[in-house]
């Protein structure tokens, strides 16, 4: 996580209407970003295949290639990793004039925290519970925590269950993808409205 966490919401897999409260704070934390019928949105998933619990980002974006969703960094063919992250960045915003980043990865947390997902307004550091510094990104962040953090980070990930990984991932991915489908259905009408004036 990063400093300057603002608008966070914690749910858990156990929650009935997690879908629905993601959904809910997603689209009220995109709707707070300044010139957001103007600025490209970016989904950037943190991570690897290389460990089981590091692969909730990559998953969540391969979910969101499969569905055709735009702009999407970091897959399980293409990941966003420690080597190449700060390259990667360096793409984006070479890409992207002020891009609206949403930031996915894995976290290790709390036994009793094991299945939440996390959401706030504001960048997340990638790689601190495994000794990487990376730069902290996201305009908005999502995280969903795949185990218990011991002393060794790498071993956490490792032994992290692959079901729990899938579920989280699958649930993230459901929701950012209705939320963007969400979001583009009122910029382009807008934008339509604007061009025929």
């Amino acid at each position: 996580m990063a400093k300057n966490v603002l608008n966070k919401l914690t749910v858990n897999l156990c929650d009935t209407d997690i879908q629905k409260q993601l959904y809910d704070h997603l689209i009220l934390l995109l709707n707070s970003q300044e010139g957001l019928s103007l600025r490209p949105i970016v989904t950037l998933c943190i991570g690897s295949d290389r460990y089981t619990g590091d692969a909730l980002g990559p998953l969540v974006g391969t979910y969101l290639e499969e569905q055709a969703a735009c702009n999407v960094y970091g897959t399980l063919e293409h990941p966003v990793h420690a080597g190449n992250f700060v390259e990667t960045i360096n793409r984006i915003t070479c890409h992207f004039h002020h891009p609206i980043i949403i930031a996915v990865d894995a976290c290790l947390g709390k036994s009793h925290e094991i299945g939440n997902i996390e959401i706030w307004q504001g960048g997340l550091a990638a790689g601190i519970a495994v000794g990487n510094r990376l730069p902290t990104i996201g305009d908005v962040s999502v995280i969903g925590v795949v185990n218990a953090q011991s002393q060794i980070g790498y071993m956490d990930l490792q032994s992290t269950s692959l079901a729990k990984v899938m579920k989280l991932s699958r649930i993230i991915g459901e929701v950012i993808h209705e939320v963007l489908n969400k979001v583009a259905a009122q910029i382009i009408p807008a934008y339509t409205q604007s061009i025929a004036k």
